[in-house]
């Protein structure tokens, strides 16, 4: 069993202090979720030391970072940590040993009740009533044992797999609350049944990042996007930045499959495969790419805009985006973190304090907090609650 450590007892919380270099971007009223953007986008590395609470876990590989009021669900490739931020003093380990199928954690949502739902590498979707887990597999109607991402909206829930993805209305127990959407079922217009990420509009609509680009679903019909469309950087913008930035991405499920995630050393990127999706307050969808950078969509104008290390951001492989509170947009990347205000972004890295240069799993929680989490462990950084930014040592 892993844990968190502290002297004297199981678990430790410590404050340390690392950084230097980078200028601070100045705060403007236009924010990346208000626009309107800038026509030309700058990147600037942040100069200062930030106040940085660095944690110990017994694992380097952090997918998750989700708060429910005062706890932390920490989701990695060991399990599930649920820590009490606020007192340092509570814990709960789940793994493979006392309740998960699988310790390969990719998603943590949380339903109407509070209580967590998790998506599994090869452990299925779980769900905990505070006492006891229930799994749903492929034998209930789930399209696959490898889900990579749950939302919920109300009594509906969206659940993206390598197979697909299913929606349950109402109880999940039931089997005829249980859909399936699939290259095949809908015609082509799910892109690819590889589901990585599920984004849900108040309008109704929901959006679907997978290996082949973005699908949207407005209940009744279907929309594609992908590179040829306009979605993702040109090789060119990236093949310099992209040189030797990572390793191979390759895990045992896709070395089962046709076709292989591409080994960015080797100069080859993938425009069209999407990480990490999220929908601003304004109803457009970023899209983070593996290699290819940041795509802003918007679905009304259905104007697509890219954004490489050539307009500042810190790497093109983008594994996390967040809205952070100030209504700027933080993202995770191969290169470490950045926050965007629709002018310029603004980057951190490990001589900052970051935990390491693989930022994954990005959560805000109470008390101005910013949880920051990859390859490296995770660290929780202090946000002023006036300017919205980090705070210096």
């Amino acid at each position: 069993m892993f844990a968190l450590k502290k002297p004297g007892k199981t678990l430790r919380r410590r404050t340390i202090f690392f950084g230097m270099f980078t200028i601070v971007s100045i705060w403007t009223a236009h924010t990346a979720f208000c626009g309107p953007l800038q026509a030309k986008t700058t990147g600037s590395l942040y100069p200062h030391i930030l106040k940085t609470e660095k944690y110990t876990l017994n694992t380097s590989n952090v997918k998750v970072l989700k708060t429910s009021g005062q706890d932390l669900w920490i989701g990695s490739m060991n399990g599930i940590v649920r820590y009490d931020a606020a007192t340092a003093e509570r814990y709960k380990v789940y793994d493979n040993r006392n309740g998960l199928l699988s310790n390969g954690i990719f998603s943590i949502e949380f339903d109407k009740t509070g209580m967590p739902w998790v998506g599994a590498y090869a452990g299925g979707l779980s769900r905990f009533d505070g006492q006891q887990w229930t799994h749903y597999n492929i034998p209930h109607g789930l399209c696959d044992a490898f889900v990579y991402d749950i939302e919920i909206r109300d009594d509906v829930k969206w659940i993206a797999t390598w197979s697909g993805v299913n929606r349950i209305r109402g109880d999940p127990d039931a089997p005829e609350n249980w859909e399936t959407f699939t290259i095949e079922n809908t015609g082509g217009g799910l892109i690819d049944n590889w589901v990585y990420a599920i984004e849900l509009g108040k309008d109704g609509r929901a959006w679907f990042g997978t290996e082949s680009g973005v699908s949207m679903f407005d209940g009744a019909q279907w929309k594609n996007w992908n590179h040829a469309t306009g979605l993702g950087a040109s090789l060119d913008r990236v093949k310099k930045a992209n040189a030797g930035a990572v390793g191979k991405f390759k895990g045992s499920h896709h070395a089962n499959q046709p076709r292989a995630i591409a080994n960015p050393d080797s100069g080859e990127y993938r425009p069209n495969y999407v990480v990490s999706m999220l929908l601003d307050k304004t109803n457009r969808l970023w899209v983070g790419l593996w290699g290819a950078g940041l795509a802003l969509l918007d679905p009304e104008t259905r104007r697509i805009r890219n954004f490489t290390t050539q307009d500042g951001l810190p790497g093109n492989y983008v594994l996390a985006l967040q809205e952070g509170p100030g209504g700027d947009l933080w993202i995770g990347t191969n290169n470490g973190l950045s926050r965007f205000d629709g002018a310029t972004f603004t980057n951190f890295s490990t001589l900052n304090g970051l935990p390491g240069k693989f930022i994954s799993s990005l959560g805000f929680g109470a008390g101005n907090y910013l949880w920051v989490g990859g390859r490296g462990g995770f660290s929780r950084l202090q946000i002023d609650p006036r300017t919205h930014k980090l705070i210096n040592r």
